[in-house]
């Protein structure tokens, strides 16, 4: 029996490979530079500010057209 009959029959006979399992990486971080890390926030404070008000608004006018 050859080297390469011997290779596929434990190839055959072997287990399938089980792939790793992946792990989370967190997310890199600003490397310290506080100027971005205020604007993000400030954008942060901005967007959800805004977000709230057009709930707000849309309560308001769907209380106006539901309510009489």
């Amino acid at each position: 029996m050859s080297t390469r009959e011997q290779s596929a029959g434990t190839a055959e006979q072997s287990e399938p490979a089980v792939p790793a399992p992946v792990l989370a990486v967190p997310a890199p971080v600003a490397a310290g530079n506080a100027k971005v890390r205020v604007l993000a926030l400030g954008l942060w404070g901005v967007v959800g500010g805004l977000l709230a008000y057009g709930v707000v608004q849309t309560v308001v006018k769907a209380g106006a057209l539901f309510g009489g």
